[in-house]
């Protein structure tokens, strides 16, 4: 199975560029596929946490894909915390995480050379 490149892009680090990577996530897959929905999502819930807890004022992203899985990278530059799953069901906050272990195949994050590297595999 050989991945195929999606794309990737950088926004600016705001709540408003969330729409804009959905929608970037949208586009590159096309509505139709399988797996876009929950990519989507995901991309939301990741791109906001890194909006929220980043210090940098930059996000890039990045997708690919293969006969099995959607792949998508979040990297930022960083922040004070790590990423840690809070299990409040009443909370206004803090679904993010519990959202991705739910949805996605396959998860984690790593310190990179740029900050913070968030990514999730979908299944197709």
């Amino acid at each position: 199975m050989t991945a195929r490149h999606l794309g990737a892009e950088t926004f600016p680090a705001t709540a408003e560029s969330v729409a804009e990577a959905r929608r970037w996530m949208t586009d590159r897959l096309g509505p139709a596929h399988p797996a876009c929905g929950d990519a989507a999502l995901l991309l939301s819930e990741a791109f906001t946490n890194s909006v929220l807890h980043s210090t940098g004022d930059k996000i890039e992203i990045s997708a690919s894909t293969d006969d099995q899985i959607v792949r998508v990278q979040v990297i930022d530059e960083g922040g004070d915390t790590l990423p840690h799953c809070v299990d409040d069901p009443s909370g206004e906050s803090g679904r993010g995480l519990p959202i991705m272990r739910a949805l996605a195949r396959d998860w984690g994050w790593e310190p990179v050379e740029e900050g913070l590297k968030v990514w999730f595999d979908v299944a197709r």
